[in-house]
């Protein structure tokens, strides 16, 4: 049986976007610090079904739908399933 995970309140809503300007997703993301990491349990809406994809392998990049960039990369950190993002691919990121 899963358990439901509760995100605490200090979680922001942000809005990521590509460097072509594509919506990527919103994902609740905690601190001020540059987003690194995309873990699948804190992502809210994932509008092209890129991240939130279980049955991807480790090493597998991630590329915008739009232009064919690599956004992030699939690696485990600490256990779980997370995507190692691209600094130099993403674009703009609004708090929502």
């Amino acid at each position: 049986m899963s358990q439901k995970v509760r995100l605490p309140s200090r979680y922001k809503t942000i809005s990521i976007h590509c460097k072509c300007g594509e919506l990527l997703l919103k994902y609740k993301k905690w601190g001020k610090w540059r987003l690194r990491k995309i873990h699948r349990e804190r992502i809210k809406e994932d509008y092209f079904w890129i991240f939130i994809d279980s049955t991807s392998e480790v090493g597998t990049d991630i590329a915008c739908p739009s232009c064919d960039e690599r956004i992030a990369t699939i690696q485990i950190v600490s256990g779980k399933y997370v995507s190692k993002v691209n600094q130099g691919q993403l674009g703009i990121i609004r708090k929502s």
